[in-house]
């Protein structure tokens, strides 16, 4: 008997989980083949019956078995990797398709699909939040020859759509998870072009002040949340700019709030913070947050408690979505060619159609313009 032990429940179901993802990796379970019953499985695994249907249930949301009413729950069958024209995209999103178009870069993206597209090709949006979890059946009705996951950021998710065999380039966002085509900013280059610009005015101390967030989508069909991971922009650019300040020797101070809060709320407590330590010796002579969006509201609490840039003190983002200023003076960025990134999704969807079928994840990086604005100036010696 496998016996699965664990210090929280939620850990075992994972376990029960991943036993039997192996189990069908291994080809011991094949695709199409019935699973043992749940009450065999917690017999084999040694755990509550309860915690086998939870884990069963998880499979369930992936993608990786199904549940077929009067006949019993069997693995998932793998799609056909034969190549393929790009005639009908499954777009897949986790939010609302509202959402899809309020966001600028959102927009560009689309629009960079759009212009990169072949001719008379067709395009399914499926929302996460509206249509519940999608799985290789509801693909295979929609005759979906190729998917662009966009910010899908749940890596069981991206394994489990690696398993059916339909081509899919994930965008906006970068793991290591599936065998995946992977198209993200180049956050870490950006991270370093923000860096030396500040090092180039004298400054020396900067500080990083960013949201610490993790998302999470309600599902139309499953009770639970499906929690998506910390975004790997956000990671990227705080990690990037962490390393290049200790590649050149400055002090690193990472201001970063454990929960999700308005961005407006956020932006008090910097201000807050920095006008805290005005006379302290560690205080930052520098800001660098994650986004222009973050900026613009960190701009605008500083200008409330009396503190400006860059007279009082340079501010910078280390990625934008557009040409953003505060009172007029243009913010010092990096921004992203998001068109580009839509373009390079649709050119290797239409590549991978063609020649399905990844052994390992290909990691594709945009880049960006850097926009030396007026928000950052030279360190003032008083």
């Amino acid at each position: 008997m496998v016996r699965l032990t664990a210090k929280t429940g939620t850990t075992t179901v994972r376990r029960v989980a991943d036993h039997v993802r192996a189990r069908i990796a291994r080809e011991q379970l094949k695709r199409g083949a019935p699973l043992p019953s749940y009450r065999e499985l917690a017999n084999v695994l040694g755990v509550a019956y309860l915690t086998v249907k939870r884990g069963m249930d998880k499979l369930v949301a992936e993608g990786v078995i199904c549940q077929e009413h009067g006949r019993g729950t069997f693995v998932a069958k793998e799609l056909s990797l034969a190549p393929r024209e790009l005639g009908h995209v499954g777009m897949i999103f986790p939010g609302s398709r509202e959402l899809l178009f309020r966001y600028q870069y959102l927009g560009e993206i689309m629009q960079g699909i759009t212009r990169g597209s072949p001719p008379r090709m067709d395009m399914h949006i499926f929302s996460l939040r509206e249509d519940g979890m999608v799985r290789a059946a509801q693909l295979g009705e929609w005759a979906v020859n190729g998917a662009i996951l966009l910010g899908v950021e749940n890596d069981d998710y991206l394994r489990a759509f690696a398993q059916w065999g339909t081509p899919g380039v994930v965008v906006d966002y970068c793991s290591t998870a599936a065998p995946l085509d992977y198209v993200a900013c180049d956050n870490r280059v950006a991270a370093r072009q923000v860096v030396a610009h500040l090092a180039a005015l004298g400054h020396r101390r900067v500080a990083y002040a960013a949201l610490h967030s993790q998302r999470q989508v309600h599902l139309r069909d499953n009770p639970q949340d499906l929690l998506l991971r910390d975004s790997s922009d956000e990671r990227e650019r705080r990690d990037g700019t962490v390393c290049a300040l200790q590649e050149r020797n400055m002090a690193v101070d990472v201001w970063s709030l454990p929960e999700k809060q308005h961005e407006d709320n956020w932006a008090v407590t910097v201000a807050d913070e920095l006008r805290r330590r005005a006379r302290a010796a560690d205080r930052p002579t520098a800001l660098v947050t994650d986004s222009n969006h973050a900026a613009l509201a960190l701009l605008k609490a500083l200008a409330r408690r009396g503190l400006h840039a860059p007279e009082n003190i340079s501010v910078c983002a280390v990625a934008s979505d557009s040409n953003t200023a505060f009172e007029g003076r243009p913010l010092t960025t990096c921004r992203f060619d998001f068109i580009g990134m839509g373009r390079k999704a649709i050119d290797l969807l239409t590549a991978r159609c063609r020649k399905p079928g990844l052994d390992k994840p290909h990691i594709h990086r945009i880049g960006f313009k850097f926009v030396e604005g007026q928000t950052t100036g030279r360190i003032n010696p008083s």
